[in-house]
């Protein structure tokens, strides 16, 4: 304690020195946070390290993978001949750009049928000879693009493993040209497609996270305005623990842990989490500044005895951050590694900044109205000045709070524990969403331009079969493609349409696959390379697609699920020909993966939670019983936020999942540092009664505003759009509350009870001791 003090002291006579090291780790912070970037696509939800993602990478993405950029068209009549025109000049423009494809849409098909029959490639001028064209065009391929004469469709393919950033050029490349390509007057026309909205959710999710820093910004400054209106420069936590997260941005972009839908929402927390441990040592320096102790005293007794408590505490929260980290989800691991490194640098920005700025302002008055001498509500039997009602009581009625619940142990701990109980039960029940176009602000514009394309032209969810083998071309081979195809649309309702390179050579065989291998290469070599390269690559590996349409809104994460693991069942059931292997993969079946870790995966992050923090306890403590204390209030709240969830009808997304972690992490500290509180007071001795009601009258204050103060911080999630983030910032909030509620109601009960029970079996073996004693000298 002796040499903490000495550090403590050393803070406070050397300012020059810590402002120093915060002014260059605050240049380096700046520097490095320019290298944060955003990842919302499928490496957000999968790890890249996963046999999954590899598969799919592997498999798909660099042989097949080909998204599209999709330009939706309306007007009147999509098929006359200025439309047309104006789509073969925006498909003639975007050939020529790199990374580009292909083109699909109609006015390919009429340009590429002209020319077969004058020699031509162009758009007829006669409304005539397109419409006799289009008449002579497989149905199902013209409804694809052209579902009625309104709407038209004209797709841009792209492959998957080009750089994001180049993949943004296209799409402004593509926006440009439709805007250039001097379309009819009454046409309506939209880019839109998965490659569109990503982008457009990057930049929105950007902009959110300023909005969200904003709003806890503010709602901090009011929280403090409100609960330490009677201290002197009372938002003065708030620039120190900014201080903490501009740290924390830098270290972002040194780590490169990538901005995604989970991790926007670390920054409101972090700034709650770390104006609590501000809080917790302005608390004590004001305390023993009031009793006329001089600055440099002050803070030592500050570093001896509440920085070891808020230290065990954070410890305690990291430990639920670090649960967090095992998950199979990346997003959910960056979620804690960020939370984990942010908790760190507010730490050390509130005891060394904050220390510092603290020993070098003017001491609080007290209630005398002089520079030293008492604390409102650390006294007992204090005055009340009229400048502070309301905060100064709540030391009071938290004592008294404590009191009755001890008295009333029993029906205490009988709500606790059955309305957690029920929660846990309801739990079991609550849906799992991994779908992201459900997590982003629902009015955004390209997504309404996106429902807009689902709802005339279809979906585009997709499960990929991958085929491999020495030679695919062989016929035995094609024949089992084809009848898987023909078995999966068949039998399972939600496959609309199944696709290979089985489907082609059977069509262009007259409706039979073709027994004789030279046969079937002839046809192959017919076949345009942009159909070719889409179903079959060196003729080893070959691609099956089955189109699910809106399978995200039909039938749910949970029936995709259900549906992946019925076509494994299909590919073992049909038995593939010797030497052919066979493989589903896909952005759709990977992210089906995900529900597994965001439902067993959360369970198992809360009870390794829950045994990280036991045994942290139980290294500083060495007491089994005194370290599940501060634990057990905090599962009660897991079971009552499971129910509360159910009821508001909230689902578990990679944001929620982390809950039951967090409320162990973070609750737990309001418990330990009154049960540290406690045993400091205890050791002055008193009444075990007493010494809970001086405890909870004075820190009381100190830990219902801090609390109250986390809350609001917590409170600037819900103000955003995106669903995810304001569903997860109404449950921390509640969880906050509910965690304040246990702690001044059912960790008193404990406490008590651990206390009574030690306090008679010592007396019980100090009474065995004496007669021990008495016979021995007998």
């Amino acid at each position: 304690m002796e040499a903490l003090e000495k550090v403590g002291a050393w803070i406070a006579d050397h300012p020059e020195f810590i402002l120093l090291f915060a002014a260059l780790l605050t240049i380096a912070s700046v520097h490095y946070s320019q290298e944060i970037e955003m990842n919302v696509g499928t490496t957000a939800f999968v790890s890249e390290d996963s046999r999954l993602y590899q598969d799919y990478n592997s498999l798909y993405v660099e042989r097949f993978g080909i998204d599209a950029i999709a330009v939706v068209i309306e007007a009147d009549d999509v098929a006359s001949p200025q439309v047309l025109k104006a789509m073969d000049r925006v498909a003639g423009h975007m050939k020529e750009v790199n990374h580009v494809l292909g083109i699909l849409s109609i006015s390919e098909i009429v340009a590429a049928a002209e020319e077969q029959t004058t020699g031509k490639r162009m758009i007829p001028d006669s409304q005539e000879e397109i419409d006799a064209i289009l008449e002579k065009v497989d149905p199902a391929q013209l409804q694809a693009l052209m579902p009625d004469r309104k709407h038209a469709l004209l797709d841009i393919a792209v492959p998957l493993h080009v750089q994001d950033s180049i993949i943004d050029e296209i799409v402004a490349d593509t926006e440009e040209t439709i805007d250039d390509s001097e379309f009819p007057a009454d046409t309506t026309l939209a880019v839109t497609g998965n490659i569109p909205l990503e982008i457009s959710v990057k930049s929105e999710m950007s902009a959110n996270m300023t909005e969200l820093l904003v709003v806890a910004i503010v709602l901090m400054a009011i929280a403090l305005l409100i609960f330490f209106r009677q201290s002197r420069y009372p938002i003065l936590p708030l620039p120190v623990v900014l201080l903490g997260i501009a740290w924390t941005f830098g270290a972002m972009g040194y780590l490169k842990i990538p901005l995604s839908f989970v991790s926007m929402a670390a920054f409101p927390i972090l700034i709650g989490l770390g104006i609590d441990y501000a809080i917790q040592f302005r608390t004590r320096i004001d305390e023993e500044r009031m009793l006329g102790k001089p600055a440099s005293e002050a803070a030592g007794l500050m570093t001896a005895h509440t920085v070891p408590a808020v230290f065990i505490a954070l410890i305690l929260t990291a430990a639920g951050f670090v649960a967090l980290m095992t998950s199979s989800v990346p997003m959910v691991r960056d979620f804690g590694k960020l939370c984990t490194i942010g908790i760190f640098m507010c730490f050390i920005s509130a005891a060394l900044v904050g220390t510092t700025l603290l020993c070098h302002i003017k001491p609080p008055k007290n209630s005398d109205g002089n520079d030293s001498g008492g604390n409102d509500y650390d006294r007992k039997n204090s005055k009340d000045d009229g400048k502070s009602k309301g905060m100064a009581r709540v030391g009071p009625v938290l004592a008294m709070t404590a009191e009755t619940a001890v008295h009333k142990w029993k029906a205490v701990l009988a709500v606790a524990s059955v309305v957690a109980v029920v929660g846990l039960y309801l739990d079991e029940n609550i849906d799992t969403v991994t779908d992201y176009k459900k997590y982003i602000p629902q009015d955004l514009p390209e997504l309404v331009n996106y429902r807009h394309l689902t709802k005339f032209f279809g979906g585009t969810d997709a499960m990929e079969v991958i085929v491999q083998g020495d030679d695919l071309t062989d016929p035995k081979t094609l024949h089992w493609m084809d009848k898987f195809a023909s078995y999966e649309v068949n039998q399972r309702k939600e496959v609309r349409s199944a696709i290979s390179i089985a489907t082609y050579i059977k069509a262009a065989g007259g409706g039979q696959i073709p027994d004789d291998k030279t046969a079937i290469r002839a046809i192959l070599d017919q076949l345009p390379s942009t159909v070719k390269d889409q179903y079959l690559n060196d003729h080893d590996t070959a691609l099956i697609k089955l189109d699910l349409g809106n399978s995200q809104d039909n039938i749910g994460e949970s029936g995709i699920l259900e549906l992946k693991n019925e076509i494994d069942k299909d590919i073992i059931w049909l038995e593939p020909p010797p030497g052919i292997s066979v493989t589903q993969t896909g952005k759709g079946y990977l992210l089906s993966s995900v529900i597994v870790g965001l439902t067993t995966g959360r369970v198992e992050m809360t009870v390794l939670g829950l045994v990280l923090i036991y045994l942290l306890l139980l290294i500083i403590y060495r007491d089994a019983i005194k370290s599940l204390l501060p634990i057990v209030p905090m599962v009660i709240v897991i079971g009552w936020m499971g129910g509360a969830m159910s009821i508001l009808g909230i689902s578990y997304t990679p944001m929620t999942a982390t809950l039951g972690a967090l409320v162990l992490g973070v609750g737990s500290e309001y418990a330990v540092l009154i049960m540290e509180r406690f045993y400091e007071e205890l050791g002055k001795g008193g009444e075990i009664m007493d010494v809970l009601k001086k405890t909870f009258h004075r820190i009381g204050t100190a830990i219902a505003s801090s609390g109250l103060t986390v809350v609001f911080g917590f409170s600037a999630l819900v103000f955003s759009p995106f669903m995810i983030t304001y569903n997860f910032g109404a449950v921390t909030v509640l969880s906050m509350i509910v965690a304040l509620l246990m702690t001044f109601t059912v960790f008193p009960v404990l406490l008590i009870k651990l206390e009574t029970r030690r306090h008679k079996f010592e007396e019980a073996r100090a009474k065995l001791r004496s007669v021990a004693k008495r016979s021995a000298l007998r």
